[in-house]
């Protein structure tokens, strides 16, 4: 069967994230997952290295990512890739950080 297109609306999405998380997938097909998500000012990002290539794409706020021994400075439009098993985190953002991200397995 043949998978049917599908819209998607960012504060919709965002509305989704419960109180216990910060993120949401919201697609997972075939070799593709997909999510948002939101890191208030102070709140920690706990993620561990992941199995796949991760592709992420800032979508509101500032802040770093510390990928590997490297930091870099990310902002709106900011595009990032992390090589599967990498060490990574975002940090340090002053407002709401909102980035989509994506998964290729």
């Amino acid at each position: 069967m043949k998978e049917k297109g599908q819209a998607f609306d960012l504060d919709d999405l965002l509305t989704k994230i419960d109180k216990d998380s910060y993120w949401v997938d919201f697609i997972k097909i075939r070799h593709l997952e997909a999510g948002v998500l939101r890191l208030y000012p102070n709140e920690e990002d706990t993620q561990t290295p992941h199995d796949a290539d991760e592709l992420y794409f800032v979508v509101e706020g500032s802040g770093f990512i510390s990928m590997g021994k490297e930091s870099k400075a990310v902002k709106k439009g900011s595009v990032l890739f992390v090589p599967a098993g990498m060490p990574h985190h975002f940090y340090g953002n002053r407002n709401t950080l909102v980035v989509l991200y994506m998964f290729a397995e």
